[in-house]
């Protein structure tokens, strides 16, 4: 009598974190908001390339919502799907840190200069995440949980002018500005320390309304530094 092989169980990457679907979340939504976590926080660095099995394996999900997921994520310039090899992380390069930082840049001059003009007062919102990510750094936070910090500040800037269509713009390059964001911190030494610090000088600026100055350091926070970056990032 013979006996059979015993079945191969799928391979698991041990990068990657397992998580289970909750009942109430589609199978495909679940996979895709998983996989892009992966990708915005660089769990899953630029250039790597991962396969629906290895999201599958750590996922307990079939393989059809997870092929769902990445046209998605596809369709994002998250990844770039490789015919029979699985999809490849896209990479993070100085130019687009560049280029998204610019596009902030103008929103957030735009809306300082609103909230002066308009005497909208946000430094009371704004000094609670200068301290918490001041406490985070200090504590050796993860950068992913920093920057997500350093978003909500920014954020907070632009959404005090009670531009609807503006907010909406801008958190849409959230995803992005975290991905980036990470990355920058990740390649350029003392990025995060003197990012908490800027953060410091553009609130007093506008709490002493104070507009000039308060350009000049979303100036240097958001564009003259990225020109570093040349030297670490492709």
């Amino acid at each position: 009598m013979s006996m059979r092989e015993p079945m191969a169980l799928p391979r698991v990457r041990p990068d990657l974190p397992v998580a289970q679907r909750p009942p109430d979340v589609p199978a495909k939504d679940f996979a895709y908001q998983y996989v892009k976590h992966l990708i915005v926080d660089l769990i899953l660095p630029p250039g790597d390339i991962i396969t629906e099995m290895d999201i599958a394996s750590v996922t307990g999900l079939s393989r059809t919502p997870v092929r769902e997921a990445f046209l998605r994520l596809d369709a994002e310039r998250l990844i770039q799907l490789l015919p029979r090899r699985g999809a490849l992380v896209a990479p993070v390069t100085a130019r687009e840190i560049r280029e998204l930082s610019r596009t902030r840049l103008a929103l957030e001059l735009y809306a300082v200069r609103e909230l002066h003009e308009r005497r909208i007062p946000v430094a009371d919102q704004l000094w609670p995440l200068v301290h918490r990510q001041r406490a985070l750094l200090d504590e050796g936070a993860p950068y992913p949980e920093i920057i997500a910090c350093d978003r909500e500040f920014h954020s907070t800037i632009v959404r005090a002018v009670g531009n609807t269509v503006m907010s909406e713009l801008y958190a849409s390059m959230g995803d992005r500005q975290q991905r980036t964001g990470v990355a920058a911190f990740m390649a350029q030494p003392g990025r995060p320390e003197f990012a908490v610090e800027h953060h410091r000088l553009i609130v007093e600026a506008l709490q002493r309304e104070d507009l000039a100055g308060a350009e000049e350091m979303l100036r240097v926070h958001l564009d003259r530094k990225n020109d570093e970056l040349d030297r670490y990032l492709p």
